[in-house]
């Protein structure tokens, strides 16, 4: 081979290097990345349901959550649910519920563990 040859040969080698270097950097910033989209609750909620999943009806039924002597009290609207709307999810601590009919009866009492968004309870 000559030397002339052998130069543009290597030059076009080195074009050829950078435009398929170039493709993959543009290729690679064409891609976005897929974002996780995470739904969470942003308030603790308890949802009272009886043993065959069925919400309770629970009008006028009061839950209340104690950790540490401190007790929050929601009440339930028809459909089974109580929204806490001072305690965050996830919870960082575990709780005692305690859950009382119209009438003030103890209905139930469970132990909620810690890093919870809502808590089922089942009776």
């Amino acid at each position: 081979m000559k030397p002339v040859d052998k130069k543009t040969l290597m030059a076009k080698r080195a074009l050829i290097a950078k435009k398929a270097l170039m493709a993959r950097k543009a290729k690679a910033s064409a891609v976005k990345k897929k974002r996780r989209i995470r739904q969470s609750l942003d308030r603790f909620i308890v949802i009272a349901t009886n043993l065959s999943n069925a919400p309770r009806d629970t009008s006028g039924w009061t839950a209340s959550l104690t950790n540490a002597g401190v007790t929050t009290t929601a009440d339930f609207d028809d459909f089974g649910v109580a929204r806490f709307p001072t305690i965050t999810t996830l919870t960082t601590v575990p709780y005692l519920l305690r859950i009382r009919d119209a009438n003030g009866n103890p209905v139930v009492s469970r132990n909620v563990p810690a890093d919870r968004e809502f808590f089922i309870a089942r009776f």
